[in-house]
């Protein structure tokens, strides 16, 4: 299956109250199985499919349990430098604030330096002080930012 294909796949997928977490996760896994050789994608087209998945993530409930499936499929699309993934999870969090998106802001700054970590770790903050965003995503930002700040 071709990238168009795929994006349009993602763009299709809407969760509902009667889905099982493992159907999410299912639908995924088969979108990584059919991305097998994304390192081969040109940086435009990383960056199309990056912003395809946060699209997913801001059309879902904002508090919708992280899956790690998504989690792990959208990590690996830019590795191993992360600069086209990192400046869409950045912006993403910056207007929306999700469980999801607030586990990756905190996975992400796990693996970054002194000042860089800086500027991550201060998002976190503001997702949490954000009174636009559920109080659910707030705490877990808090979370996140109190344990980055340790």
């Amino acid at each position: 299956m071709n990238l168009e294909d795929t994006i349009t796949l993602i763009k299709n997928f809407q969760v509902n109250d009667e889905m099982e977490d493992y159907e999410i996760s299912e639908f995924f896994d088969a979108i990584g199985y059919q991305l097998e050789d994304v390192n081969r994608f040109t940086d435009s087209q990383k960056q199309q499919l990056i912003q395809t998945l946060f699209g997913f993530l801001k059309r879902q409930d904002p508090e919708l349990d992280e899956d790690f499936s998504f989690i792990h499929l959208i990590e690996a699309i830019d590795q191993p430098n992360y600069k086209i993934y990192n400046a869409e999870l950045l912006k993403f969090n910056k207007e929306n604030g999700t469980i999801t998106s607030t586990l990756l802001l905190n996975r992400c700054i796990n693996g970054l330096k002194k000042e860089e970590r800086k500027k991550y770790i201060e998002l976190l903050k503001l997702i949490s002080e954000n009174t636009n965003y559920t109080d659910l995503v707030r705490a877990e930002a808090l979370g996140y930012y109190e344990h980055q700040t340790q």
